[in-house]
C-alpha cells in the first residue's frame, strides 16, 4: 500500500534561533501517543508561566518547546529525531501550575522503544 505524503505537513518544528536555557523532561508512551512532560521545579523562574509566555511547535519528526520568562535568555527544548512520525496537526500540548505537557500523536500506532532515534558516532 502506497501512503501519500502531505507536503503542507510540515518535517521539522522550527529551530531555536536563540540561546536558550536547556529544559529536562520526562515521557510516557501508548501505542497511539507520546506526552512528554516539562516540569517546572528546574528552575524558580518558572513559578508562574503564562501561557502567552510559553511557544510550541510540531513537526512530523521534532518538536520544540521555548519560554519567555523574565529578562534573561529563554528556557528551550527541541525534542529531534522521534523514532517514528507525528501527526503534527493532531498534537497538542497543555499548561499547568506545575508543568507543561505535550501531546505527541503517533501517525502510526505502535510502541515506540526510544523517544528519539540514536545515531552512533
Amino acid at each position: 500500500e502506497v501512503k501519500e505524503v502531505d507536503l503542507s505537513v510540515p518535517d521539522e518544528a522550527q529551530k531555536l534561533q536563540t540561546t536558550v536555557r536547556e529544559l529536562t523532561y520526562a515521557w510516557q508512551q501508548t501505542d497511539a501517543e507520546v506526552k512528554v512532560y516539562i516540569p517546572f521545579d528546574q528552575s524558580e523562574e518558572l513559578a508562574n508561566v503564562q501561557p502567552s509566555q510559553v511557544e510550541v511547535d510540531f513537526g512530523e519528526w521534532s518538536a520544540s518547546v521555548l519560554l519567555r520568562v523574565g529578562d534573561t535568555a529563554p528556557f528551550g527544548l527541541r525534542l529531534t529525531d522521534f523514532q517514528r512520525r507525528l501527526a503534527p496537526e493532531k498534537c497538542s500540548w497543555a499548561l499547568r501550575s506545575s508543568r507543561i505537557t505535550l501531546k505527541l500523536v503517533k501517525r502510526e500506532a505502535e510502541h515506540w522503544w526510544s523517544l528519539l532515534q540514536k545515531f552512533s558516532a
